[in-house]
């Protein structure tokens, strides 16, 4: 039985451009009426386009911006704009590791410093030799030295920093960490490691991740469900297995197209998607994948279709992801 430790409902921002002296508000469509379920010790990745909304859902998840509508449900509770409710062990509990480890690190302040700073603001352990301790212990978790403690961040590699950001982040011993394109900033070689890292460090703490990235052999690698994404909305989730054999959605089907080697499915005709994404201001009005989809008829330009469960734990927004027979094409 599988349990559910996070949940997000009908999660929605939009970002207000504000009125011209002539035209009213105008808003940016970021996230629009997202819903799933993140189950205990799973990987659920998230994949898209740049503008999709993944990185903006992440941040709703986590309560660094406050949502336009919808909640978020933490182990039962509503955690929806935690800062105001004061509910502290939330922030503990779910955590996020950044693209860029460097950008997130202040360069005058030592990494062993910069992973006491956490456990020391949340009084997770008192005392300065036994924080010292913690973090020496963190920093041999995620494959480094110990004296590294007194280094700067510019004494480290890539892979390093980002193992440093790790590390960080599992300071707070969360349950739930949110990797935003943790490993696109890295070398291939070096991407394996990290990736490997998460894996081990999923096992060994019982962790649950959300991760997001857009190359779709590395979130293929980690994940057990993949959902994606397209100009703030769910395009189609399932099972990362049963996604690569059974894509239902145009979009899905376009995106392992361009990584051939990704897919379990004797290799077609890449499918190719002409124009850009639609500015997020000014959504079609049907299906939002409309514009650029191969698929198009009149229906999905004048209606808007509802993500659906077409299979066991398969859901897809498309008018056409079933075959006549109500099987996935």
């Amino acid at each position: 039985m599988t349990t559910t430790i996070l949940e997000a409902k009908k999660l929605t921002k939009y970002f207000d451009l504000g009125a011209g002296l002539f035209r009213p508000s105008k808003y940016v469509h970021a996230v629009e009426d997202v819903s799933f379920e993140l189950y205990q010790s799973e990987t659920l990745g998230i994949v898209g386009e740049s503008g999709s909304g993944k990185s903006t859902l992440a941040r709703l998840i986590l309560g660094l911006i406050e949502s336009s509508s919808g909640n978020v449900i933490y182990k039962g509770k509503d955690i929806t704009g935690w800062k105001r409710a004061s509910i502290h062990q939330v922030p503990r509990e779910i955590q996020m590791v950044f693209q860029d480890p460097y950008a997130s690190l202040n360069p005058r302040i030592k990494i062993g410093d910069a992973i006491a700073e956490p456990i020391t603001a949340h009084k997770v352990i008192k005392g300065h030799k036994a924080v010292r301790l913690e973090v020496e212990r963190l920093l041999e978790l995620v494959g480094l030295q110990p004296e590294m403690y007194e280094r700067y961040p510019h004494e480290f590699s890539g892979g390093q920093r980002q193992r440093v950001g790790i590390a960080r982040a599992l300071a707070l011993r969360p349950k739930v960490l949110i990797c935003d394109e943790a490993v696109s900033a890295l070398d291939v070689s070096v991407q394996a490691q990290v990736l490997n890292l998460f894996n081990q460090l999923k096992k060994q703490l019982n962790l649950t991740y959300i991760f997001i990235g857009h190359d779709l052999s590395v979130v293929k690698y980690i994940s057990n469900r993949i959902m994606v994404m397209y100009l703030g909305e769910i395009m189609e989730l399932a099972s990362t297995k049963e996604l690569f054999e059974k894509r239902l959605h145009p979009y899905t089907q376009a995106l392992i197209s361009a990584v051939p080697e990704v897919t379990t499915k004797p290799s077609k005709k890449r499918i190719i998607l002409e124009g850009d994404i639609p500015s997020p201001v000014n959504p079609p009005t049907g299906c939002r994948f409309c514009t650029r989809c191969f698929k198009a008829q009149d229906i999905c330009r004048k209606q808007h279709p509802e993500l659906k469960q077409v299979m066991p734990g398969h859901y897809v927004r498309c008018h056409f992801g079933m075959d006549e027979e109500g099987r996935g094409k």
